[in-house]
C-alpha cells in the first residue's frame, strides 16, 4: 500500500473515531441544595478514598471530561426559585463526560475541611456516572456539616440510580437535601 493512501486511510479513521467520541459526549449539570431547618439525616462520611476510582473534574486532563463555565448553566432559573423559597444552593456545576458506566466524575464545592479531619472533606462532594442504554445516572452526594456545636463533621448522603430523559431536568430526592440533574448533548 502506498504511503499516501495509507496516510489518507489513517486520517479518515482518526476523523471518524473523533466524531464518534464527540457524539457520545454529554453535558451534565448538577444543582445540589438543602433546606434550612430540615432535620439532618446523618450517614457515613465519604472517607479518604471517596474519589479513588473517579476522574476529578477540577484536576483531569482528559479531553472528554471538562468543566463548563456558568454561562452554560441551564438550571439558573431553578436555582433562583429554590433560593426564593428558602433553599440553600450548595453546589451548581456543569461539565462534559461520556456515557460510560465505569467512569465516575468526582465533583466538590468549597474549601477542604482539613481542620476537622485528616481525610479530604468538602462541604459538598459527589460522584456521577452515566450509562447510555438506557440513559441512566448513578449519583452519590454528600453534604458535610461542621460548626461550633459539632465535635466532628456530620455527613448526609444521597445515593440513587435514575433513568433520565435527554434534555429534561430530574429531581433527586432526600429528606433534608435534594438535587436537580440535567443531561443533554453539547
Amino acid at each position: 500500500m502506498k504511503p499516501t493512501l495509507r496516510n489518507a486511510l489513517l486520517a479518515a479513521t482518526l476523523f471518524a473515531t473523533s466524531l464518534l467520541v464527540q457524539a457520545e459526549e454529554y453535558v451534565v449539570e448538577l444543582l445540589v441544595f438543602s433546606q434550612p431547618g430540615a432535620q439532618l439525616m446523618p450517614a457515613a462520611n465519604p472517607g479518604h478514598d471517596w474519589a479513588e476510582r473517579a476522574v476529578a473534574l477540577d484536576e483531569t486532563v482528559r479531553s472528554d471530561v471538562r468543566s463548563l463555565d456558568s454561562s452554560r448553566h441551564q438550571l439558573e432559573n431553578d436555582a433562583r426559585k429554590l433560593e426564593n423559597n428558602g433553599y440553600q444552593i450548595k453546589l451548581h456545576r456543569a461539565w462534559t463526560q461520556p456515557a460510560d458506566e465505569f467512569l465516575s466524575v468526582a465533583v466538590h464545592q468549597g474549601e477542604n475541611l482539613a481542620a476537622y479531619t485528616e481525610d479530604p472533606l468538602y462541604p459538598v462532594q459527589g460522584l456521577v456516572s452515566l450509562d447510555r442504554e438506557p440513559l441512566t445516572a448513578k449519583v452519590t452526594l454528600w453534604l458535610n456539616h461542621t460548626g461550633p456545636s459539632m465535635a466532628e463533621p456530620v455527613s448526609e448522603r444521597l445515593q440513587t440510580t435514575r433513568r433520565l430523559r435527554l434534555g429534561e431536568t430530574h429531581y433527586l430526592d432526600h429528606r433534608s437535601l435534594g438535587a436537580l440533574i440535567r443531561v443533554s448533548r453539547p
